[in-house]
């Protein structure tokens, strides 16, 4: 084990095995805390929440999303529980994961299956349960394939997007000629999982088209209780969009909103990371716009509380059926904030949007759309309040993990 950890401390669990019914769990993610992103906050929450009930441990990579020097600044490491922890194995990579040419990338992906799929073969037995994570995809390949199954072991499958449809959908990657073949190993990474979790209750007709028979469980991100904070709508009127700007999300889209907004002399602020952060930025310095205010990464804390004082958060994706029928993290954060949404999303997330009255989202919807949204909430305080109000019923209803963890726990010990 110590050739592919860096770090690897026993813990005494003596005591949980005296209060018995004790499972012993792998969670295997790419991303994980401190770093950003509602990847990584999933994988914190499940660690921290399964924690109390079983022995977890997780095999992870050192944080490096979006860059790895960020996380030199102390604030990332908040979690005092985790820094302690001896359950952590981070794999200690030799590729550098943000280099600028795809072979560099393949390699580091190879690199990283590689070294899981060697940790699982050495170290699967000593698990009841291997719970693995996409989209990347490599780890769920080297975990399942190729690997001797145990019937001890139980191998749950989560799918946080739907490969490689979604990749299909990214213009600068071209694979057409190599499409049935990923498909085919879509449908076999399914039928080799156990049991399989879902982040999107869109994706459930999706994979039980694929494979039937396989046990589903939907599970969506979340806030936890010492996140919850509502604030009043309060001076002036503001919108924000936070999180990535990279291949799924609509770069061109996001830079019309902003210029229809400066035009409505509308503050919108944007807590921007990704391929196309730079560049987005670039554009408002160029025009000298004065109501857009843009910010570099934040804190998952520090971007809970910017949105709390705001009056509406924004999504956008690429106008495609796969994009826009995904739930995207910064939705859940708008609602978990009390913050009204507006969106262009379809299938689930639209269904959640506007069934509950907690915004509006219209598929495939044009920036005139979204900023005519943005307006009428702006222009009528009651609608707002409704908006925030309903939030507040749903997050409570869905999306907190100390209710939810009922569900995982119920489904680990099938």
């Amino acid at each position: 084990m110590g050739t592919f950890l860096l770090q690897v401390k026993r813990k005494d669990i003596t005591l949980l095995f005296i209060l018995g019914g004790l499972m012993k769990i792998l969670l295997i993610t790419q991303n994980f805390y401190p770093e950003i992103g509602s990847g990584a906050n999933r994988f914190k929450n499940l660690y921290l929440m399964l924690s109390k009930h079983h022995e977890v441990n997780i095999l992870t990579t050192h944080p490096n999303y979006p860059n790895a020097k960020m996380y030199k600044n102390e604030k990332y490491w908040d979690e005092e529980y985790i820094n302690a922890s001896s359950d952590i194995f981070r794999l200690q990579m030799r590729v550098n994961k943000q280099a600028k040419s795809m072979f560099s990338r393949l390699l580091y992906y190879f690199e990283l299956a590689f070294k899981i799929r060697s940790f699982v073969k050495s170290y699967q037995n000593e698990y009841d349960a291997i719970y693995v994570t996409t989209p990347n995809i490599f780890i769920p390949w080297s975990s399942f394939f190729f690997q001797k199954k145990l019937q001890s072991t139980d191998r749950i499958l989560e799918v946080r997007d739907l490969w490689p449809d979604s990749v299909k959908e990214v213009e600068k990657l071209n694979i057409k000629h190599i499409f049935p073949i990923l498909k085919y190993l879509e449908k076999r990474m399914y039928k080799k999982s156990d049991k399989i979790v879902i982040n999107n209750e869109g994706f459930r007709s999706h994979i039980a088209g694929m494979v039937s028979g396989k046990e589903i469980l939907y599970l969506p991100n979340a806030f936890n209780n010492s996140e919850v904070e509502f604030k009043s709508r309060m001076g002036e009127f503001k919108v924000i969009y936070t999180g990535n700007i990279g291949l799924a999300q609509s770069y061109e889209q996001i830079v019309e909103v902003a210029d229809l907004l400066e035009k409505e002399k509308i503050k919108f602020t944007v807590v921007s990371y990704g391929m196309n952060a730079a560049r987005f930025r670039e554009h408002i310095h160029n025009n000298n716009f004065q109501f857009i205010d843009v910010h570099s990464e934040k804190s998952r804390e520090e971007c809970l509380e910017m949105i709390r004082e705001h009056n509406i958060q924004l999504s956008l994706l690429k106008n495609s059926d796969v994009f826009l029928n995904v739930l995207p993290g910064k939705i859940i954060d708008g609602i978990g904030c009390g913050v009204p949404v507006v969106a262009n999303l379809g299938g689930y997330a639209n269904k959640l949007i506007n069934e509950n009255e907690v915004g509006y989202s219209k598929a495939g919807a044009s920036s005139y759309e979204i900023v005519q949204a943005i307006k009428r909430i702006k222009e009528d305080i009651d609608l707002e309040s409704s908006y925030r109000s309903n939030a507040k019923k749903v997050l409570y209803k869905e999306f907190l993990w100390e209710n939810n963890i009922d569900k995982v726990l119920g489904f680990l010990n099938k």
